[in-house]
């Protein structure tokens, strides 16, 4: 078996777990991850946050992108572009500049681009290890942002079952400075 479909493999492994969580069960790990990240001195004193929105079955994001609204941070949101194949930091300042993107996962109707590297990024991803390694989609999108910005403090958000104790990873593959799970 290759890198490849053992990765892929666990693709689908570790997104039939983490769907099988019923979305009640989802609503209050992620409200208890959220409340695990207030805590973390980085995320607090954080002047710009770049956060996914979240979609289906991951750890929602959507209250934590209101509470950094409110906190007066910066807030940073992906999109995704067809050409070149890449995502994009793009400054929010509402809930309401979200509308569904492209795979169907809101993206902001802003065009106000966030040129500098934000203090702190949280990445999604289907498995994670505590030491940090991280199993995304396939897409690359967040290793090739995240090279890109070597400087943020990059924080993997997911639910207990996505903890794994080692991940394949390729030279590519950017790892976490911290995960946070429950």
């Amino acid at each position: 078996m290759t890198a490849s479909s053992d990765k892929a493999e666990l693709r689908k492994r570790y997104r039939a777990l983490r769907d099988a969580i019923p979305a009640d069960a989802r609503a209050q790990r992620s409200s208890a991850i959220a409340r695990l990240l207030l805590t973390v001195e980085r995320f607090e004193h954080a002047g710009s946050v770049f956060i996914y929105v979240s979609a289906g079955s991951e750890v929602v994001t959507h209250g934590l992108i209101g509470a950094c609204l409110a906190a007066g941070k910066t807030v940073v949101v992906p999109r995704v572009a067809v050409e070149p194949d890449a995502m994009h930091a793009v400054v929010i300042r509402s809930a309401d500049d979200l509308a569904p993107g492209r795979f169907g996962i809101p993206e902001p109707t802003t065009h106000d681009p966030f040129d500098a590297t934000p203090d702190i990024t949280l990445v999604p991803g289907l498995a994670f290890t505590r030491t940090g390694q991280r199993l995304g989609m396939g897409g690359g999108y967040y290793d090739r942002y995240l090279v890109q910005h070597p400087a943020t403090y990059k924080i993997g958000l997911c639910f207990e079952e996505q903890l794994a104790e080692v991940l394949p990873a390729d030279a590519h593959d950017v790892g976490m400075d911290e995960v946070l799970a429950a």
